[in-house]
């Protein structure tokens, strides 16, 4: 994390926000290792005397959530995780954890996500298909925007995954470029690209074979993009504070996704625009089924569309009584969307794809 970025952002306590509090600012606290004007290891205090709650700054990554335990319980593995090994004793390991382990879980997201960011890279593997699939996608998001505008101050990559989007941002203009996530192995992964224009993940062959890549990273614009580890549905940033956001295939993955629309808006400033875009590929694995926006309900007029019910949520009627709320603008439907799980393996998807404006005062 650079100091820079610490005013730029001017965070705020998501514990406070949490419980009802004026959320109160953070301030950096102790410093434990650096790098330059890079802050690798401290924390970031709340200053708020009833609440003075620590949040941890872990290899250059805030981690500003409201329940630390929980996210703890669930992100440790990953923060503990080496990636020091050498391929030998990397291979040697994920034979002996086996594929039901959370060890070739992890790796196994890394290289789906990985590929899907950063796979068009010029040193990546030719004979893989669909690398950079992501990029393709982000930039039929950005062709949304009004015709000779760019991103511009504060961008938000919301569920920004291993960086690509926070990074193509940047390059496009942004004055700052925040990506959050709440998967740290692959904020880490995002964070080594921001520090040393590296990005470096395994990439799954099939079964319990990975091969690891480190490939390089070119025009990272270093000083424009940060990386937070957060919760999209409770951000630390003060109402109004974004000029622009991503919301690529995330709506699906959150446990609250209407939380997520409606925290979106509140950071968003007015007249802000949000590109959006869903494969609507529910599962209660991510979200509880009474979350879902469509996929069931299929005697209702919409007969479960999730299109439909995305537009029926953002309308006034539905949003009534929310001073500030997100408006469907422009829409395109059937855009691919490939992920690769192997390298004989792959999911197509027909991703609906629309831009967003922060209406309200």
């Amino acid at each position: 994390m650079l100091r820079q970025h610490l005013s730029r952002l001017a965070p705020v306590c998501p514990v406070c926000r949490a419980a009802g509090r004026t959320p109160a600012p953070l301030a950096l606290g102790p410093v434990a290792r650096e790098e330059g004007a890079e802050i690798i290891e401290g924390a970031l205090l709340c200053t708020e005397p009833r609440c003075q709650r620590e949040h941890p700054i872990i290899d250059g990554i805030p981690v500003v959530v409201a329940d630390i335990a929980s996210w703890a319980a669930h992100q440790l593995p990953g923060v503990l995780r080496r990636d020091d090994f050498s391929p030998y004793l990397e291979s040697l390991l994920g034979d002996a954890a086996g594929p039901q382990a959370d060890y070739h879980a992890q790796r196994s997201n890394l290289g789906i996500y990985g590929w899907a960011h950063w796979g068009d890279l010029p040193d990546a593997p030719a004979a893989r298909r669909y690398g950079g699939a992501y990029a393709a996608l982000l930039g039929q998001a950005l062709a949304l925007l009004d015709k000779g505008t760019a991103p511009q101050g504060l961008w938000l990559d919301l569920g920004c995954s291993v960086g690509r989007g926070t990074l193509a941002l940047a390059q496009a203009g942004a004055g700052l470029a925040l990506g959050v996530d709440l998967n740290f192995s692959m904020l880490r992964v995002a964070e080594r690209v921001r520090r040393r224009a590296r990005a470096v993940f395994p990439l799954r062959r099939a079964g319990v074979v990975f091969d690891p890549l480190d490939l390089a990273v070119p025009q990272v614009p270093t000083e424009r993009m940060a990386y937070w580890c957060c919760d999209v549905s409770v951000l630390p940033l003060a109402a109004g504070a974004a000029q622009g956001a991503l919301l690529l295939n995330l709506l699906d993955c959150v446990p609250q996704p209407l939380a997520l629309l409606l925290e979106a808006a509140r950071v968003l400033a007015p007249g802000a625009a949000a590109l959006y875009s869903s494969p609507y590929d529910w599962s209660p694995n991510a979200t509880p089924m009474a979350e879902w926006v469509g996929g069931h309900s299929q005697r209702s007029a919409h007969r479960g569309d999730s299109r439909t019910e995305l537009a029926r949520i953002l309308s006034a009627e539905r949003l009534a009584g929310v001073d500030t709320a997100l408006v469907l603008e422009a829409e395109v439907d059937d855009v691919a969307w490939h992920v690769q799980t192997a390298e004989r393996s792959t999911m197509e998807y027909r991703v609906h794809l629309a831009r967003l404006r922060r209406d309200g005062p």
